[in-house]
């Protein structure tokens, strides 16, 4: 078991400053959430002076529950924020390395990684953000993880904030490859509007496949990690295998240009 202390990078930075703000749909969201709630507010105060009790009632039982979790939503954003803040105040990281027994949920929306002498490391996750789209995007949000999946017996380097936020991961020995590649007459039928460019094929194993919590009725989302990096599952063609740990897989996926999304055109099995 090594540990060592550094000094956060310009990526790391990044990253602690991207999770600490709120955004994208998540914020658009969490607004339509609260002026729900309001409405159902003032709904509430005037049918209780109009002594409509029947109408209050389911009102007001609404207007609770939507309440309250606003409120928790608010509560972790507000939560995150000034964790992300600490730590790029700190400028900390440490850098752990283990042989993985074991990675699950912690139940507080993070992962544990559990160490072969027993040690537990749990952290925060950032995951990558969702477009409408549904591509990956290079910002971050605050992930809830409900499953988790990792490749056991493999050494891990895990580098973490010094406010418990899961930096990056490495697993020296089940390194990924990349490279460019033109696009196939299948790809241009999957990306009409792409036919120019050129797509990035990663060649690596499975180490991590983790799941957040499920929002309603969505499909749930499947991030896998090659190399250091965790890609989300949504191909623009179904996937003809089923994931697992430790299976090597050939992802392709077109980069995206001028801050834009990646998107994962398939992922094929070796």
């Amino acid at each position: 078991m090594i540990k060592e202390e550094t000094r956060l990078t310009a990526e790391d930075i990044q990253l602690l400053k991207s999770l600490g703000r709120v955004k994208g749909r998540r914020l658009r969201m969490l607004v339509l959430l609260t002026f729900v709630a309001l409405d159902l507010g003032i709904l509430l105060l005037g049918s209780s002076r109009m002594g409509e009790a029947g109408i209050s009632i389911p009102v007001a039982i609404a207007f609770l529950l939507l309440t309250a979790l606003c409120f928790f939503m608010w509560r972790g954003m507000w939560l995150m924020s000034r964790r992300s803040q600490r730590g790029i105040q700190d400028g900390r990281k440490g850098i752990v390395e283990l042989q993985l027994k074991a990675l699950k949920p912690n139940g507080r929306g993070g992962l544990d990684y559990v160490a072969a002498n027993g040690e537990v490391y749990r952290v925060a996750v950032p995951l990558p953000g969702i477009s409408i789209l549904g591509k990956q995007q290079a910002a971050f949000y605050p992930g809830v993880i409900e499953q988790a999946e990792g490749l056991s017996g493999e050494k891990v380097l895990l580098h973490i904030s010094a406010t418990g936020v899961l930096l990056q991961v490495s697993y020296p020995n089940q390194p990924a490859v990349k490279a460019a590649a033109a696009l196939t007459e299948t790809d241009k039928q999957l990306v009409r509007e792409h036919r120019s460019r050129e797509k990035v094929i990663v060649i690596g194993r499975v180490t991590e496949i983790l799941h957040p919590i499920r929002r309603g009725k969505r499909v749930e989302d499947t991030y896998i990690r090659l190399g250091d990096t965790l890609y989300l599952l949504k191909p623009l063609r179904a996937p003809e295998l089923a994931i697992s740990t430790g299976q090597e897989v050939h992802l392709h996926f077109l980069p995206g240009k001028q801050g834009e999304a990646d998107q994962l055109l398939y992922l094929l099995g070796s």
